[in-house]
């Protein structure tokens, strides 16, 4: 796994816990989603170029999760997952107020995310 994309996943994750916090939950959300993103690629390598859009990417994600039997996910985190690309998308394209509490949802996952990515280095480095 290359460092670079966790060091890019939480450099996006404090960006989008500030947007928070200043109430920019629209930007914060497509801040979260970019450093989920990464953490992502971490765990599911890097997307084939024109092969995987965002939401493939997502299932495939889940799908190598399941399989490594890397830690499990529950049907809320599958389900937040899942949709995270289209409510990324209606974050930045839509004329939509993204809730605050939305937003915290997706903190707490991409928080999970960082830690479970973290022990996979540090499994993976000790190989």
């Amino acid at each position: 796994m290359e460092k670079r994309y966790l060091l890019k996943a939480r450099e996006k994750y404090r960006a989008g816990v500030l947007l928070c916090l200043q109430g920019y939950y629209n930007d914060s959300l497509s801040r979260l989603y970019y450093a989920f993103r990464f953490l992502a690629i971490c765990i599911a390598g890097e997307p084939e170029k024109g092969r995987w859009k965002h939401s493939a990417l997502m299932k495939k994600l889940i799908m190598e999760i399941d399989n490594r039997k890397l830690f499990p996910l529950s049907r809320q985190e599958r389900k937040l997952i899942k949709d995270f690309p289209d409510v990324r998308k209606s974050a930045d394209y839509d004329l939509v107020d993204i809730p605050k509490e939305k937003v915290k949802t997706y903190i707490k996952l991409v928080e999970r995310f960082i830690r479970e990515v973290e022990n996979y280095a540090e499994s993976d480095n000790q190989d």
